[in-house]
């Protein structure tokens, strides 16, 4: 697990809703290229289940993970592959309200 960039904690102080974790998150998705459940995420990654499935939810919820519909498995989306590339400035994550 790499130290995230000035760019990257940059973009958690810009955003409110983004975490330190949810980078580390996508990331461990983004290596398995395929569906993962929180578990399986908190076996890999140093946060737990419960954090995982929270931040997962609300990944989710802004575009950056697709959640599966028949079960709470997640994967990366294209979106969430450029805010990994860091393709994507503080507007782009933001919620119209911010």
């Amino acid at each position: 697990m790499s130290n995230p960039s000035d760019s990257e904690n940059e973009m958690h102080r810009r955003v409110e809703w983004l975490k330190p974790s949810d980078r580390v998150i996508v990331s461990e998705l983004a290596d398995y290229g395929g569906w993962m459940k929180s578990a399986s995420l908190a076996l890999n990654i140093p946060y737990t289940n419960r954090h995982i499935s929270r931040r997962c939810k609300i990944l989710a919820e802004h575009g950056l993970l697709e959640r599966h519909e028949d079960t709470a498995g997640y994967r990366i989306t294209d979106f969430g592959q450029q805010f990994l590339n860091d393709e994507l400035d503080a507007d782009d994550l933001r919620l119209d309200d911010e």
